[in-house]
């Protein structure tokens, strides 16, 4: 009779447990299948990258420049910026090169030469050693800290070479976006890479998502001597009462109630109801309480709840369900007229 008890509970609650359907378990493998490529995406997009593509890059003390004027072999140099900016050419003696790129030198050359010494002069310039900088990286990466950059680097390449985000269990997760914090029209202060967090700086906020995942070129952005690239850690919610394994889960994604319940192992099925609540705290502090039930968010008659950071979310248990599942654990040979079926509370 208490296997009766016991079958008479899942069938009981096969109209009010809630099951994943087929297709919210694909969407939450496929889900977990992008997630798993993200590391990959990032070690590959950052070898993507030349170094012909980086034409805003600003020369500065210790770079070796190579200056060709064509048809005009005695004028060709490398010259070696000094610390305050500066080269020193034939003709035109000294040139403030600091904060310009290639191009621009070579646009400042052409006008310095062609308005006294040659005509129509052709002139190029060209990076050949690049000074050593100091770029910083911290937050959710596996090897955080101040890394040698010698010559241009991108964002992808910075992140790779702190050996990528982190993404180990709920609370050492990377967020979604990456901060690259810079001083305000790249001054430099004696306060090394910890400067940027100063109010002389500006940070570009960099979504993760468009930058791996749909391969958005344009914010694999060129990292400047005295960066800092912080990549915040996930948020979490708490997901409690009828699932299979209460805990954490990473705040990432628009991360949704039915898939951080997912997350959390799925539903009870002997213990729980289709009720859940979300409680969180709103932009005052006040508490706010939101209530969903779960089969009909995977049926879509109900709209599905994007939770924020530090979200709570209760599935709720029938406290009848548990006092028969209780009975049933107790008194394993007892006698049970019947096997009980129950509605969705």
């Amino acid at each position: 009779m208490a296997a009766l008890v016991l079958l008479g509970l899942a069938a009981g609650c096969g109209g009010s447990a809630v099951q994943m359907q087929p297709h919210q378990v694909l969407a939450q493998m496929e889900g977990q299948r992008r997630q798993n490529q993200v590391q990959q995406q990032l070690l590959a997009q950052a070898g993507q990258a030349t170094r012909d593509s980086y034409t805003d890059y600003e020369v500065g003390p210790e770079d070796l420049l190579e200056v060709q004027v064509y048809g005009q072999d005695n004028l060709n140099r490398q010259v070696r910026v000094n610390g305050q900016g500066e080269i020193t050419l034939p003709l035109v003696g000294v040139v403030q090169v600091k904060g310009l790129s290639p191009q621009k030198i070579e646009k400042r050359l052409v006008e310095l030469y062609g308005s006294n010494y040659l005509r129509q002069p052709q002139i190029s310039v060209a990076v050949k050693e690049y000074r050593h900088q100091r770029v910083a990286v911290t937050g959710a990466v596996d090897k955080p800290g101040t890394y040698e950059m010698i010559g241009p680097r991108t964002l992808l390449e910075m992140l790779a070479l702190a050996g990528g985000l982190q993404d180990k269990g709920t609370t050492t997760k990377a967020g979604d976006v990456v901060h690259v914090i810079r001083r305000q029209g790249g001054r430099e202060t004696k306060g090394g890479p910890g400067a940027p967090f100063t109010p002389q700086a500006d940070t570009m906020v960099i979504n993760l998502k468009r930058l791996l995942v749909e391969g958005d070129a344009k914010l694999n952005i060129p990292i400047r001597h005295g960066d800092v690239i912080h990549v915040p850690f996930a948020g979490n919610a708490y997901v409690l009462g009828g699932v299979k394994r209460p805990g954490a889960v990473a705040v990432k994604d628009n991360l949704s109630l039915s898939q951080a319940v997912a997350m959390a192992g799925g539903v009870d099925p002997v213990l729980a109801t289709s009720r859940v609540n979300v409680m969180r705290l709103d932009d005052q502090g006040q508490p706010v309480l939101l209530t969903a039930r779960l089969d009909k968010v995977l049926s879509r008659q109900e709209p599905d709840i994007t939770l924020k950071d530090n979200d709570v979310v209760v599935v709720n248990e029938s406290s009848f369900k548990k006092a028969l599942f209780v009975f049933k654990e107790l008194i394993p040979g007892g006698s049970v007229a019947g096997a009980y079926r129950f509605a969705a509370p």
